[in-house]
């Protein structure tokens, strides 16, 4: 009868190991998951900052040049009418003049 106790003892020793894997596996798994979740919300964070950047730099640092120029702009382009050769210039280069007639 010492076969059936060296067969249990291996079955002991076998089911130890299985339980030691199964716990060195669920760790990894955790470790696994908790990286994934981290970098998911890394991603995230990352493409708002790329979406988010050129809006803010637009309208915080931009958009006032542009507001504040708007009607100088106007007055500019209206001077560079006079200009003798302007018109033809800008009507070649497919830009659209109002004449104001």
């Amino acid at each position: 009868m010492p076969s059936d106790k060296n067969e249990h003892q291996l079955l002991h020793e076998l089911m130890l190991e299985n339980q030691r894997l199964l716990t060195e596996n669920n760790e990894l798994l955790k470790k696994i998951r908790k990286a994934s979740l981290w970098s998911f919300w890394i991603r995230i964070v990352w493409i708002l900052v790329i979406l988010g950047v050129p809006l803010v730099v637009y309208f915080y640092v931009v958009e006032p040049y542009f507001t504040s120029l708007g009607s100088s702009f106007q007055v500019f382009q209206a001077g560079l009418q006079e200009v003798p050769g302007w018109k033809q210039f800008y009507e070649a280069v497919g830009g659209a003049i109002s004449t104001g007639e």
